[in-house]
């Protein structure tokens, strides 16, 4: 996968497969063509865009998630490609056997501990107050987080991280932040949850997550160390969304500019897709009985003059 693109539909817009390549049809506009192994996420937004079945064929064989939104642009949908590995049904049982053992909860440790870290790192970058506090919740989160240290960490965490006329929202969100911070996660969760089918993984069987209605566990497990990424770029633009808080064309296309952030993990600096696999793999590492620890975001590097991924036919 040579470019990893966040693609987002939100005008009228025909789709469909020519001569290998997605081909983009807009009444007034050139024709645009992407080749389906660049792309990361389709966000589908706009309720008249159309699409054939070739194109979701096409876009699952090259890996790519497919986001649906609702009415309120905010994502309802995912289509993840289920990978043919080989591996699906020998991967199962080892997770089955991974949720009934005591590493289950050592893992969910590490991302926890990993998580705080990263926050604390997010407050650093930012010159704001409170990191020590998050640094030291990290070197004591117990086996299974038993002292549930990520929630102490995270209302510390959002009150020095933005104005405290802030609160957190995950659900029916309508202020400009909240509504940001939940469409940056969703894509981000769909890239985790296309990582984790691509190495044969069951999304269900989470570490820390289990919710027995939810498909996407074990992306939710792994998304915790990586949203200080979406949480700094908002951050780093909040004159931005303060001032014309309508989530536009505009606004999607800055917000979607996280995943050009260079993530510092294994000792250096790596793209997001690049750095998520990296994790998944460690993950299936230590399924194999090869590896005792995951391989997790140290923090984040300052993107400088980088090609943008994030596109979108808004403008």
């Amino acid at each position: 996968m040579s470019e990893q693109r966040v693609l987002v539909i939100e005008n009228p817009a025909h789709l469909r497969i020519d001569t290998g390549r997605l081909k983009i049809e807009r009444e007034g506009f050139n024709h645009a063509f992407v080749s389906p192994k660049d792309i990361a996420v389709l966000c589908l937004e706009h309720h008249t865009a159309t699409l054939s079945v070739a194109v979701l064929r096409a876009l699952a064989e090259a890996g790519a998630a497919v986001i649906v939104t609702d009415a309120r642009h905010m994502p309802c949908a995912i289509q993840i490609p289920l990978a043919a590995t080989g591996l699906d049904a020998g991967r199962l049982r080892q997770q089955i056997t991974l949720d009934a053992s005591e590493k289950r909860g050592e893992l969910w440790q590490q991302l926890i501990s990993t998580k705080l870290a990263t926050q604390a790192h997010a407050l650093r970058r930012l010159k704001r107050n409170g990191a020590l506090r998050l640094e030291r919740l990290a070197t004591q989160v117990l086996h299974g987080d038993k002292s549930n240290a990520e929630g102490q960490g995270a209302k510390h965490y959002w009150i020095n991280l933005f104005p405290d006329t802030f609160r957190r929202s995950k659900e029916g969100a309508e202020d400009p932040l909240n509504i940001r911070l939940n469409y940056g996660y969703a894509v981000l969760r769909s890239m985790i949850a296309r990582a984790l089918v691509a190495s044969g993984l069951n999304g269900t069987l989470g570490l820390g997550h289990c919710n027995a209605g939810n498909a996407f566990n074990l992306a939710d497990d792994f998304i915790e160390p990586y949203r200080f990424l979406v949480d700094v770029h908002l951050a780093d633009d909040a004159d931005t969304w303060s001032e014309a808080p309508e989530f536009d064309s505009r606004a999607k296309r800055y917000l979607l500019g996280f995943v050009e952030r260079p993530v510092r993990i294994a000792g250096q600096d790596m793209r997001l897709h690049a750095a998520i696999d990296t994790s998944i793999a460690s993950f299936v590492r230590i399924l194999d009985g090869k590896g005792k620890k995951l391989v997790l975001p140290e923090g984040s590097t300052i993107a400088e003059d980088n090609e943008a991924w994030a596109s979108t036919d808004g403008e």
